[in-house]
């Protein structure tokens, strides 16, 4: 029983590398955007914050996304190997004993 106990807690730490290692497929987090004091700034300041500003919300909701999926995907391999595991436990404990 103590091997199967081993066993469970290596395979559970197993599980949890892949779902650490898929994130960073999503590249790097996007800078964060520097933004003007809106009561200090100049009209030309704020203009030019505007225009960037398209470009970083595209580039964070892409990433986001991309974290959502990879969050997702973690999940259903989780519950798919968990649910097997399950399954082999049972097929191991219904085995007569050696």
């Amino acid at each position: 029983m103590k091997l199967f106990s081993t066993f469970v807690i290596a395979a559970a730490a197993m599980m949890t590398v892949p779902a650490i290692a898929m994130a960073k497929d999503c590249g790097s987090r996007p800078a964060k955007l520097s933004l003007p004091d809106g009561a200090t700034a100049s009209e030309d300041q704020m203009k030019a914050t505007a225009s960037k500003f398209p470009g970083y919300a595209t580039a964070v909701t892409t990433y986001r996304r991309c974290l959502a999926d990879e969050v997702k995907s973690a999940g259903d391999e989780y519950d798919s190997v968990a649910a097997d595991w399950k399954k082999q436990g049972d097929i191991f404990k219904a085995q007569p004993a050696k």
